[in-house]
């Protein structure tokens, strides 16, 4: 190929005079990743060999020498092995440490060859000094695109295993890597001196705000290595010095490393990452997640209650009066988040914190008493608190003798899309997310369902017009999406008269009474919706021709990007959705025939159902 020997014979140039010639930036271009696909591997090999020969005497900018390097390399084909027969040899050591961004990328992009064996990962661990040097450069590096390879080459080579091992533990009796790090003083000790503030301003020492930055990554990575190893003492002399008594490098992450009081900054990336450690899928390493402490809890639960971390976070949204305006503004919607992520993968611990399970709810209830219809109207929602809302177990948004619900708070009229999909979520029952009693779940939905429609009866009536306000195209979408909430409802049955109340659970017969209803309520969503009130609104709503507005830029029939298809296209998913519903249920009963036949007639006009009809046009609101 001319454009390989043209570069070989400028590449020749370059390295009998380094100092005279520089690396020709528009020729080195030319060879992108579609040529280098085309070229034998004897070549590919002599490229990458006569510029590893010219980097070291380089004096001019080597980013086209290294971006070929990249390229070259791409191909699996060109594997770790191969990296370590370049000659000159590579020095992983002196490529981490040069003080040029292009040389540590191209040096981390030889590195991570290794991450795909764990032979090869052991051969980069057997390497301490180059180790070293990727530790300081992922942390310490002001390069962002650096620290982020030097993070995915780090957790490469830490989680590599071998092609017949199915699970990726943090094991350091399996792992060369895991054991380099965690059981060498000087590594192990160099991640502490670094994030450590005690350490600032010492001589070789990052300063505060390149501290902080080391910190902020090392969260990012200690979330994704997770596990017995991160969670536990490895060597208790490097710990001791920094404070932590037990917990290993989690606990010097979590309670010592950063200066909360002072820098909200980073408290609220720590909440952030508490937050994440609550998720029970945060760890690529196998997590060994079994309970010692406080039941319903998980590892990581019992370790942020242990620590005080889980009851401080929380202050911040149930305890809002005893911290500054200045910190609220920064950790009130970080304390929602986290408060949100624990309902949800940890819902029964939730339940059985009664502290935090009254002061959760008399919060929300403070909130949403405050929210006027204006702001409901304008969009301008309690989201964080919404957020909340939508996460909490079903249970705990039942009323009680001395506590109504929240939930009874958010309207339907104004409408308000945030409100709308709150409900929506709300009633469609539980997700497979959490550890809460599923069948509790599926019932209190339901018993939500038909409390809150006792205390709205024209509910469907303002969903419906909501629906059909395709102006206001987002919160017609939320409309439309609450309607296909309660078709395609995750619902139980609620327990028998005698039962012992489960978190204020109503039997069916208290639930139809407080709904004064003569007899038992519609058992699924199917025929919640084909029960008054909604029988009369929202099934008419479903069967009549989408509507189109000729004043739409695209018109709407037929253009997936006017508001008007959107909104008709999602109209059309719930029938969709009704059909199947609708012919299980004739199924089990025996009627309905005539319903399905109705909706199929309808499905068979497609999305928009017949509306280029006369009549079936309607004009835009005027906003």
């Amino acid at each position: 190929m001319d454009l390989v020997r043209k570069i070989q014979s400028h590449l020749s140039e370059v390295v009998a005079n380094p100092a005279g010639i520089s690396p020709d930036e528009t020729l080195l271009e030319q060879f992108d990743g579609q040529v280098t696909d085309s070229i034998s591997e004897e070549q590919r090999d002599a490229l990458i060999h006569q510029l590893a020969q010219l980097l070291p005497s380089l004096q001019q900018d080597p980013t086209p020498a290294t971006n070929l390097i990249q390229i070259l390399i791409r191909p699996p084909s060109y594997t770790f092995t191969r990296v370590l027969n370049v000659q000159p040899s590579v020095d992983f050591h002196a490529g981490l440490k040069a003080p040029s961004s292009p040389i540590n990328l191209v040096t981390l992009a030889l590195l991570q060859k290794a991450r795909l064996s764990k032979s090869d990962a052991d051969i980069v661990a057997s390497k301490p000094e180059a180790v070293a040097a990727l530790i300081e450069l992922w942390l310490s590096t002001p390069d962002t695109a650096v620290a982020r390879r030097a993070h995915d080459t780090f957790l490469g080579l830490l989680i590599a295993q071998d092609e017949n091992q199915s699970t990726i533990t943090g094991s350091s009796s399996q792992n060369l890597m895991w054991r380099r790090v965690f059981r060498d003083k000087d590594l192990y000790g160099s991640i502490y001196q670094i994030c450590s503030l005690d350490t600032s301003g010492k001589a070789g020492q990052l300063g505060r705000r390149d501290k902080t930055v080391a910190q902020a990554r090392l969260l990012d990575l200690v979330v994704k290595i997770d596990c017995d190893a991160i969670r536990s003492t490895q060597i208790a002399d490097v710990e001791s010095r920094y404070g932590v008594q037990r917990g290993g490098l989690l606990e010097f992450a979590t309670t010592r490393m950063v200066d909360y009081e002072d820098d909200v900054l980073m408290h609220m990336t720590l909440v952030d990452f508490l937050a994440e450690l609550l998720r029970p899928d945060h760890s690529v390493v196998q997590a060994f997640d079994i309970s010692v402490g406080p039941p319903y809890a998980s590892a990581s639960l019992d370790f942020l209650i242990s620590t005080g971390l889980h009851s401080r976070i929380l202050s911040y949204y149930i305890d809002s009066s005893r911290h500054s305006t200045l910190d609220l503004s920064y950790l009130y919607s970080r304390s929602a988040n986290y408060l949100a992520t624990y309902c949800t993968y940890n819902p029964s611990h939730f339940l059985h914190s009664e502290a935090v399970f009254k002061g959760t709810i008399a919060r929300l209830s403070a909130v949403l008493q405050n929210v006027s219809p204006g702001r409901w109207a304008q969009g301008q929602t309690p989201k964080h608190d919404l957020h909340v809302l939508a996460s909490l177990p079903r249970l705990a948004l039942l009323p009680r003798r001395t506590l109504d619900s929240p939930l009874f708070l958010l309207p339907v009229q104004p409408p308000s899309e945030d409100a709308l999909q709150t409900l929506a979520t709300v009633f469609h029952g539980p997700s497979e997310q959490g550890r809460a009693n599923s069948d509790d779940e599926a019932s209190a939905s339901r018993a939500l369902y038909f409390l809150y429609l006792e205390r709205n009866p024209d509910l469907w009536q303002h969903v419906v017009k909501a629906a059909e306000t395709v102006a206001l195209k987002d919160t017609a979408l939320a409309a439309i999406a609450l309607i296909k909430s309660i078709i395609t409802s995750k619902w139980g049955p609620l327990p028998a008269d005698n039962h012992v109340a489960t978190f204020g659970l109503p039997s069916e017969a208290q639930l139809a009474d407080s709904c004064h209803s003569p007899q038992a309520l519609p058992p699924n969503g199917t025929l919640a919706i084909l029960a008054p009130p909604a029988l009369e609104t929202v099934v008419s709503y479903l069967l009549r021709p989408a509507q189109t507005f000729s004043n739409l830029v695209g018109g709407g029939k037929g253009d997936v990007e006017s508001a008007a298809y959107r909104v008709a296209a999602a109209k059309f998913e719930v029938l969709v959705s009704l059909k199947p519903k609708l012919e299980e249920v004739a199924q089990q009963t025996g009627t309905l025939e005539d319903a399905v036949a109705v909706v199929n007639k309808r499905l068979a006009l497609g999305v928009l159902g017949g509306s280029g009809e006369p009549g079936s046009s309607v004009g835009t609101m005027e906003l």
